[in-house]
């Protein structure tokens, strides 16, 4: 221990000696490096500054101001105003006065500036600004940021701007361009683009679960429409039930084949739930009051459309209640049938769980009064040869109706949508796929949508008339014939009943009978 202790102590002044030398050699080293990234640093801000001055515009020298005269006494100073005056004038001037800076840092100063843009847009900027900052961030301010919707259109490139309760909802309402799709986000925006009006809260919370588990009990013994399409057996891509709101309205269906839909009978008519009936008086008085509205502020002259139900005599007499299950289930575009709800029916849709995309289309025009417009036509009702999209009867070869893009929204859960008086004769609806969902707490993958209607007391089963093969007809609207559109008549659906057997040939039709359909001034049926 002690010779150790000796000989460190006669070796100190060595060691003492290379710790310095070692300490100044590393000094020294990272000065050299330090100075070498600040000549890397000022060479590439002076390529950038030379970057930018090959598109800057040279600026003309300014003007040099006569010198004032001044005594010998007073000494003039020759030192340059200092930053502080011109702050005082315009800060914001100053701050924005980069020409001298870097790009770096004219980036950093144009992203503080717009901090919504990307790096390479605001680059984009500076470049179509001549590296002017002031110049870039007024233009920024100008600029629409691009959509990352590239097949899809939304409502702002059709909206100068937003809905407000001092704009007219117009009527009719303005032509969707072809192929477009128009999603509408709020509900506001909805009556502007669509015979339609949306709540999207509608029921108490409670209300709303309790209604929803009523459904989700009645689901499994649902069942699928089946019917008859070009020519070919077909089943709905979901399944459905009918209710009715009374036994009154269930004893009709004993009567004269019961209700049919694509004349086929329905299987099963089922009573309202507890919570469905409970919810009724609700729904009658939402749809009054939306209806009114719509007359008072939308309809021609504060009136209602000829055939109309008369305010305040819309009731829920009964609904369909449809269930999707997954995000494929769907339905194809298609308008309710008119045969128990009359001309001009308005229907609400109340939606609960899984929220789904839905989609209306404008299919033909808004006839305000087809009677009179055709009145002296005593022509049989088009046939299905005569009444086609390319060569309308007793009109010009010219005349087509143009097809439009569609409107799409989205239904949640608990909201209801009320479609107007227009909406089954003009417009076409769908629900469409969708690639993925949410799933509700309650519901899982499954949206339930129950329509309630208003079926007339005028137009039950017992009282439609039947076509030559003893069936009862469907009630429809012209929609294709100009001279006729909008008129009402009755035609044969044996067509489109479901056929267990071989078809032969010239039975696919039905019988093909047509009557026109007469109504009074509030849509009640006149027989003749």
């Amino acid at each position: 221990m002690t010779n150790h202790y000796l000989a460190t102590t006669r070796d100190s002044p060595a060691i003492l000696h290379d710790i310095i030398h070692n300490t100044i050699r590393n000094t020294v080293l990272v000065w050299l490096s330090n100075i070498a990234c600040t000549t890397v640093i000022m060479s590439n801000a002076q390529r950038k500054r030379d970057f930018f001055a090959a598109f800057a515009k040279p600026k003309p020298a300014p003007a040099k101001k006569p010198k004032p005269d001044t005594p010998d006494d007073i000494p003039t100073s020759t030192t340059p105003p200092t930053a502080n005056t011109t702050v005082q004038d315009d800060a914001s001037t100053d701050i924005l006065d980069t020409d001298e800076e870097s790009t770096d840092f004219k980036l950093a100063l144009l992203s503080s500036l717009q901090p919504s843009l990307p790096a390479d847009a605001l680059l984009e900027l500076l470049l179509a600004c001549d590296g002017s900052v002031p110049a870039a961030a007024a233009l920024a301010a100008k600029r629409r940021p691009p959509s990352s919707i590239t097949t899809q259109s939304s409502l702002s490139t059709f909206l100068p701007t937003a809905p407000s309760a001092s704009r007219k909802i117009p009527f009719p309402l303005p032509p969707i361009p072809k192929f477009k799709t128009l999603h509408l986000t709020t509900p506001s925006q909805v009556p502007f683009h669509a015979p339609a009006t949306l709540h999207p809260s509608f029921l108490p919370a409670a209300t709303a679960t309790s209604l929803l588990s009523e459904c989700l009990a009645e689901v499994p013994a649902f069942g699928r429409y089946e019917f008859r399409l070009f020519d070919r057996n077909v089943s709905s891509p979901h399944t459905a039930a009918f209710y009715v709101a009374d036994e009154s309205m269930a004893s009709h269906h004993t009567r004269q084949g019961g209700y049919l839909y694509n004349g086929t009978a329905l299987a099963t008519v089922r009573l309202f739930t507890p919570t469905m009936t409970s919810i009724t008086p609700l729904v009658e008085k939402f749809v009054n009051d939306a209806v009114d509205e719509r007359i008072a502020t939308v309809y021609p002259d504060g009136k209602k459309l000829k055939h109309m139900l008369p305010a305040g005599k819309w009731r829920v007499t009964s609904a369909f209640m449809n269930c999707y299950d997954g995000a494929k289930q769907s339905v194809g575009w298609h308008s309710d049938q008119l045969t128990y709800l009359g001309p001009r029916p308005v229907i609400a849709s109340l939606s609960l769980g899984v929220e789904r995309e839905f989609r209306l289309r404008r299919v033909a025009p808004v006839t305000l009064d087809p009677e009179a417009e055709s009145s002296h036509d005593t022509s049989p009702p088009p046939d299905k040869e005569t009444e086609t999209e390319t060569d309308p009867p007793d009109d010009s070869d010219d005349w087509k109706w143009q097809p439009e893009g569609q409107v799409s929204l989205h239904l949640p859960h608990n909201s209801l949508l009320i479609m107007h008086a227009e909406c089954q004769e003009s417009w076409k609806h769908s629900v469409h796929p969708a690639s993925t969902i949410a799933p509700h707490p309650l519901a899982d993958n499954k949206r339930i949508n129950i329509t309630f209607r208003c079926y007339r007391d005028a137009l039950t089963p017992e009282k439609i008339p039947r076509c030559k093969c003893g069936v009862a007809c469907v009630l429809k609207t012209v929609q294709r014939v100009k001279s006729k559109m909008g008129r009402y008549f009755w035609g044969c659906q044996v067509g489109n009943q479901w056929r267990d057997e071989e078809v032969k040939d010239g039975e696919e039709g039905g019988c093909g009978f047509l009557l026109w359909a007469r109504f009074d001034e509030d849509g009640e049926p006149i027989w003749e």
